[in-house]
């Protein structure tokens, strides 16, 4: 991504409804008079108005192209949901280990299809703020509060932490 934060498509918008308008006036003004423009200098000022609204209109496209920010965030997923699953061959993982979310109330939907038992913690610093049911073969869900930071998220089954299990959650 080029830009940190994409810009305001607002410019382009003004350019183009002007260009749009000038469209619209220009073919009404040519249909009710159908020796318009009669002259050449008429002719000229037409297609030069024309050319610099049709110029401007690109301009403005070209200067507020960007990924926009609702974009962003589908393609991110920066939600008020995590989707998290277990390794299903029973290998002791999740299927990501980091994420983002909108902070506030957040959801982790954990799925474990495995034939071993897993759950998910979430935890800042060494305060553990929620765990969900420990399951296996199905799914489970934890809801936090998180406010903006980061946390880390992990298995609590003995051992599973300690064989990688874990990952950080960061809250937008």
């Amino acid at each position: 991504m080029l830009f940190a934060a994409a810009p305001s498509k607002v410019p382009f918008y003004i350019a183009g409804g002007l260009l749009a308008v000038w469209a619209v006036l220009l073919a009404l003004y040519a249909i009710r008079h159908p020796s318009f423009p009669s002259s050449k200098g008429g002719r000229r000022g037409v297609i030069g108005v024309s050319f610099l609204l049709v110029l401007g209109a690109m301009s403005m496209a070209v200067v507020t192209a960007g990924e926009d920010t609702h974009e962003a965030e589908a393609a991110g997923a920066v939600t008020g949901e995590f989707d998290l699953a277990a390794d299903p061959s029973g290998a002791i993982a999740y299927d990501k280990s980091q994420g983002n979310v909108e902070a506030g109330t957040v959801t982790i939907k954990l799925t474990n299809e495995s034939s071993l038992e897993h759950n998910v913690a979430v935890a800042q610093g060494s305060r553990q703020l929620g765990v969900s049911p420990t399951i296996k073969g199905s799914e489970t869900e934890l809801t936090v509060d998180l406010p903006a930071g980061t946390y880390e998220f992990y298995c609590t089954i003995p051992g599973h932490r300690a064989a990688g299990m874990q990952g950080t959650l960061t809250a937008r």
